[in-house]
């Protein structure tokens, strides 16, 4: 199947296998790659000082359809987007944060680059999506908005607004998932991002577990619908 997806750059699963090993001291028993799909929006914030001062900040958001876990977008990110349909698709969403891929970037600039393309994926790798667009920008906005608060500090400001503007698009996230057993022979995994290799902990490990039971359930139902039994 096609997925409108961002690239990851670790792709080859032995490189993955080998920066894992180096890192944790275990050999996983399997590895896959998955794809959990996020919703992509543009938002601003408005603040409103003690005093009546006002500001304004803009940024382009991430929240996952699984739990509405967010993931924010580095100001400093560029996305690559090579297809023409995919440009105009993504245009008003990324506007000045998108560049061609003729773009040259400065060896010691910072700008972190992320392609977007549509690729072949199976089936298999796909999580489904649990939470509809609404939904999903809700919690990430809750999310966000608890997020602000800790940063700021509540008594700077007495309004703290989030509001999502109303475009948006589904952008699927590669993930590694690496299978190993525990002490007590239970079986656990690891999650790497495929864009950073960095390990992930806490919320992403939680919403991933969600889509891959959500996967299973969906699996039971189309066995038995097919008029095949589960034990």
């Amino acid at each position: 199947m096609k997925v409108v997806s961002l690239v990851p750059r670790f792709a080859d699963s032995d490189d993955v296998l080998k920066r894992y090993c180096r890192k944790n001291f275990k050999a996983p028993c399997s590895i896959e790659l998955v794809y959990v799909p996020f919703v992509l929006f543009r938002y601003r914030i408005e603040l409103t000082s003690l005093f009546g001062r006002r500001k304004t900040e803009k940024g382009i958001f991430l929240v996952d359809s699984l739990q509405g876990i967010p993931v924010n977008i580095k100001k400093n990110t560029k996305f690559v987007l090579k297809d023409e349909g995919l440009r105009r698709q993504f245009d008003g969403l990324l506007g000045s944060s998108s560049i061609n891929s003729t773009d040259l970037i400065k060896k010691n600039d910072k700008t972190i680059t992320v392609s977007i393309e549509q690729l072949d994926v199976t089936e298999e790798q796909v999580l489904p999506e649990v939470l509809d667009e609404k939904a999903a920008i809700k919690a990430g906005k809750n999310l966000l908005m608890y997020d602000i608060m800790k940063l700021t500090g509540s008594l700077r400001y007495r309004r703290v607004d989030v509001v999502p503007e109303p475009q948006t698009e589904t952008l699927y996230y590669p993930y590694w998932l690496l299978y190993y057993r525990n002490k007590k022979n239970q079986m656990q995994f690891d999650v790497l991002d495929a864009l950073t290799g960095q390990k992930e902990g806490g919320q992403i490990i939680r919403s991933i577990k969600v889509g891959l039971v959500e996967k299973h359930k969906n699996y039971q139902n189309v066995n038995l619908e097919k008029g095949a039994s589960v034990n």
